[in-house]
């Protein structure tokens, strides 16, 4: 039986890139180490920052939340969870039940959108009065919603749970479709555009995918399971991280290589999508367009555009709320 390269205990993991075996107690605080280095290597958060955390009750997201609570105490940052109840039935309703608990464990401020109260419709019900794909109009609430409730709550950015496999992942696939300056936007933090666009922040940068799972079993951390029942299997996305996975397991390592050589030639990229980017017309918000994919979205399902809407309930929901942080 492998024994913990540390402490000499009975080890759960063997990290192949760094040629140890660790047992559940040093496991987990290697996780946290390396999220501590991103963090520090990025400069992802300063000390009294306001840090919104989207959630969604994955297993990402969750181990987002759970080394981002345990983190601001040290870094004295504030930490707040954002959960957007999407309505797809028995999914959604474990999902949310599941982000409560995991912010009553770690006593976070929480702030849950229920798209059925805000626009009176389930994702999956917009999605069939707008004609679109339900992951494309998923993709739209939610980047709105989070960039919305930041620049409400005057946030100082968004963590979002992406890994080093979905960053890779959506790396390989703008490359091989050449659009090379959606390139540009994956890197560790995107800063803030005026008013009308907040920082995003990945912490979870260079962590595996594999690592948040073992991370959040290991810790008996509760987290959505299920896939969500409108995901599709069969895309570019899905095929290319099957491959990061065998890559990665016949030559350890070379996603860490691959990332650090990515972002030394970062510069390299055009950033046209920045000469593109102005204010909707209509919510003030960033766009490409002189309307924003949201304003688009929900003037075809409710016949009028509903992104100022949209930013006075956020702004009634957040009334009440402390947003002062440390």
């Amino acid at each position: 039986m492998a024994k913990c390269s540390i402490c000499g205990r009975k080890a759960i993991e063997k990290i192949e890139y760094a040629r140890k075996y660790l047992c559940s107690k040093h496991y987990t605080e290697f996780i946290e180490e390396k999220v501590r280095r991103s963090i520090r290597r990025y400069g992802l958060i300063k000390k009294g920052s306001k840090i919104l955390l989207a959630v969604s009750g994955g297993k990402d997201s969750i181990a987002l939340l759970t080394i981002l609570s345990k983190l601001s105490k040290e870094i004295h940052f504030k930490p707040y969870v954002l959960h957007i109840d999407l309505g797809i039935g028995k999914y959604s309703e474990v999902s949310r039940k599941i982000v409560e608990k995991a912010v009553q464990e770690t006593n976070l401020p929480l702030i849950i959108i229920e798209l059925k109260d805000l626009l009176g419709m389930s994702v999956l019900e917009l999605a069939k009065k707008s004609g679109r794909p339900s992951c494309s109009v998923c993709g739209i609430v939610k980047r709105y919603l989070m960039n919305a409730v930041a620049i409400e709550m005057k946030a100082d950015a968004v963590a979002t749970g992406h890994n080093l496999d979905d960053i890779m992942t959506f790396i390989l696939k703008e490359f091989l479709q050449q659009n090379l300056d959606g390139i540009t936007k994956l890197v560790p933090r995107i800063d803030k555009i005026n008013e009308a666009a907040a920082a995003k922040i990945r912490p979870l940068y260079e962590i595996f995918e594999k690592e948040t799972l073992t991370y959040v079993l290991i810790n008996n951390i509760e987290f959505v399971k299920e896939k969500c029942p409108e995901a599709r299997t069969n895309t570019l996305n899905n095929v290319l991280k099957n491959h990061i996975h065998i890559l990665e397991e016949k030559f350890p390592g070379i996603k860490y290589s691959f990332i650090r050589s990515f972002l030394r030639n970062i510069d390299k990229y055009p950033k046209l999508y920045m000469e593109k980017l102005m204010k909707c017309c209509i919510c003030s918000l960033i766009s490409s367009g002189t309307k924003c994919s949201y304003c688009k979205l929900t003037e075809k399902t409710h016949g009028e555009p509903l992104g100022m809407y949209t930013r006075n309930y956020i702004r009634k929901l957040l009334t009440g709320m402390d947003y002062q942080g440390y």
